[in-house]
């Protein structure tokens, strides 16, 4: 699994803005790249510092991301597993100043 993430983030307000509209993009999951663009629609005006934020795209994640089975891949639990995990990352290390000190290795 693999993914592209970018978005425009204001620096006073940790808020994601929605010009240039945020991206995320997963490979891996399917036969073709996976653009969650419900996920996207989603952050734009969330504060990455509220944890509201990150559940609630979490959320959305995990009801729009769907693998298929396309031997010899590993199973589809596992590959969404790793996407959420890529996600989760790319979140934390948008705001590595207000995270957690538990939290910080998964930003890095």
């Amino acid at each position: 699994v693999n993914a592209g993430f970018s978005w425009s983030l204001n620096p006073s307000t940790h808020t994601i803005e929605g010009s240039p509209s945020p991206s995320i993009v997963f490979g891996g999951l399917q036969a073709h790249a996976v653009h969650a663009t419900k996920t996207e629609a989603y952050m734009v005006g969330k504060s990455l510092t509220d944890p509201a934020t990150l559940q609630g795209a979490m959320k959305v994640l995990q009801e729009e991301l769907v693998a298929t089975t396309v031997p010899p891949e590993s199973s589809e639990s596992y590959r969404l597993s790793l996407a959420y995990g890529l996600f989760y990352k790319f979140y934390l290390a948008s705001i590595p100043d207000h995270i957690s000190d538990r939290v910080k290795s998964a930003a890095g």
